[in-house]
């Protein structure tokens, strides 16, 4: 693979890895529930001072752990540089907020739309990692960790993972504030329509292959 290739896939990943912090900030602003992924780190930053990004990143540096614990020594770099991906996943989720604190979904139509529009977001977001094929974040890592170590389908640990994320999210709205927050039927539909977004994109653009 040639530098200018290698720059070519920094790029895409660089900006893929963008492109889905701005889709988590828009799934906020909906205020209709966040995606499964970022459950977690969104209850605990509503009663905590560290942010959204900041706890994505802790949450997912344990993914990193487990998946260590998991390889032992088949651990590899590709691996560490997870943590580099998400370290920059975290920084742009509080980049983006910021950038569209001035959004306000005041009514349950744009609501709606934000969390579609999020949707589309996140999934070309994903799309575009797929694609420079370098890294991915945690959640995605552990996926496949568990998938090949223990020779089970990528789906069903998919949904498997995405839903303990889901359920825990909601035991820890209801220990901490009593009340559900940050998980709503917004998140049903990130958890139902961005997986098949990332296939109509992975069917529809080709571009990036004769790029890369």
């Amino acid at each position: 693979m040639s530098k200018i290739n290698i720059i070519k896939r920094f790029f895409i990943a660089i900006l893929g890895i963008f492109i889905m912090a701005l889709g988590v900030a828009l799934s906020v602003k909906a205020n209709l529930g966040v995606s499964p992924i970022s459950c977690i780190p969104y209850v605990y930053s509503l009663q905590s001072n560290y942010t959204l990004g900041e706890l994505t990143i802790f949450m997912n540096t344990l993914f990193v752990i487990a998946q260590f614990l998991i390889l032992r020594k088949k651990y590899t770099l590709l691996h560490f540089s997870q943590l580099v991906a998400v370290t920059l996943f975290g920084f742009y989720i509080d980049f983006a907020l910021y950038l569209i604190s001035g959004l306000n979904a005041s009514t349950y139509v744009w609501q709606i739309i934000c969390s579609l529009l999020s949707c589309i977001v996140i999934a070309f977001g994903i799309f575009l990692l797929v694609k420079a094929n370098l890294t991915y974040l945690p959640g995605e890592g552990l996926t496949i960790v568990i998938t090949d170590t223990f020779k089970k389908e990528f789906g069903k640990i998919k949904i498997g993972l995405d839903s303990s994320m889901v359920a825990i999210g909601i035991i820890s709205s209801f220990i901490l504030m009593n009340r559900l927050e940050g998980i709503r039927e917004g998140t049903v539909i990130a958890a139902l329509l961005v997986g098949y977004l990332v296939k109509l994109y992975n069917n529809k653009i080709h571009i990036l292959n004769s790029w890369c």
